[in-house]
């Protein structure tokens, strides 16, 4: 009797003998196709040297599409192995090979791999100069996030307008967001609101709700608290699971010091019917210290224990010594005589 593990084995060695036929025909077409394809399902049996085999077969080949195709596998397999200067290589050949599409994608990822500042711009630039539609804004986004780290701020910003103005659904919205921090770390806060409202105008489901939250930030910080606290509406109606009660928090904190309780209160609120796990909890610790305020002990103790209850690493301990500090008080307060 026959294992259906071994049934598996006699299937793919099936198919690899029948790969290799196709391969040692000679085929112009479907013998660097059948290699490309070999290298994959060698790879998928963890069989990495003879992936890199079946991808020098096709890489050898010259063939337009499958050369360069093998070329991108065979850098991410090396690199994946820790064989960077292997990797290197065969994005290189990619590269060079001038595919349309599969020479920006390896040029990406050649500049990801370099940690030589100099051979990474290269690369980027590379890629950005293709104009691919995809790869030369987000070769934008990562020269513009190189150059910052390096601390050229002035070509960071060129870096980040590139993927602004070429319109793209996901780079544009998040070079904004780059642009509108590295602006506002160099005091620049029109600059940074007017990136910000970019991202948010992008309507992107991830990004301009997390603009809008950076907004409500600024202006708060600017004094601008009407504009901050639409900034965090906006983000709190598009209910966006993780911005959304981060901003309600925000809104809360903002009307608990304008001493506008009720509002804070709803904000609060908002956010522990969220159960969100790490905003909920905070936004209980922050409801009892309204309460508090407002000597509405029950109300604070009731608050607190919901932080407590979460086991949230910081606020489930803050309302501990806040519950304890309110019991405290209970128990020297004096007795009331006639």
């Amino acid at each position: 009797m026959t294992k259906s593990g071994e049934h598996g084995r006699d299937g793919i060695g099936g198919a690899q003998h029948a790969l290799q036929l196709v391969i040692d025909s000679g085929h112009v077409d479907r013998a660097p196709k059948a290699a490309f394809n070999l290298g994959v399902l060698c790879e998928d049996q963890n069989d990495f040297a003879g992936a890199e085999r079946a991808y020098q077969v096709a890489i050898d080949s010259g063939h337009a599409d499958q050369s360069p195709k093998a070329a991108v596998n065979l850098g991410v397999l090396r690199e994946g192995r820790g064989d960077f200067a292997g990797a290197e290589q065969a994005l290189q050949w990619a590269i060079d090979s001038g595919h349309a599409d599969l020479a920006p994608m390896a040029a990406v990822n050649l500049g990801v791999l370099c940690d030589d500042q100099a051979g990474a711009e290269r690369a980027y630039q590379v890629a950005i100069d293709s104009g691919h539609a995809d790869q030369s804004p987000k070769a934008a986004v990562n020269l513009g996030v190189l150059r910052e780290v390096r601390g050229d701020l002035v070509g960071a910003e060129q870096a980040y307008q590139l993927a602004i103005d070429s319109g793209h659904a996901d780079m544009a919205p998040m070079a904004a967001v780059n642009l509108a921090v590295l602006r506002e770390g160099r005091g620049d806060f029109a600059g940074a609101e007017r990136a910000y409202l970019l991202a948010i105008d992008s309507g992107h489901a991830d990004l301009a709700p997390k603009a809008a939250v950076n907004l409500g930030v600024l202006r708060e910080d600017c004094g601008d608290l009407v504009g901050a606290e639409e900034a965090y509406q906006v983000v709190i109606d598009s209910g966006h699971a993780d911005q959304a009660p981060q901003a309600a928090v925000n809104l809360g904190v903002l009307c608990h010091r304008r001493l506008d309780f009720a509002a804070a209160e709803s904000a609060f609120q908002l956010v522990i019917d969220s159960g969100h796990t790490d905003m909920a909890p905070k936004a209980a610790f922050n409801l009892g210290v309204l309460c508090e305020d407002q000597g509405d002990i029950a109300g604070a103790e009731w608050a607190y224990q919901l932080a407590i209850d979460s086991g949230h690493p910081t606020a489930a301990a803050w309302a501990r010594e806040e519950m304890a500090q309110l019991r405290d008080q209970r128990i020297s307060r004096p007795a009331l005589r006639n």
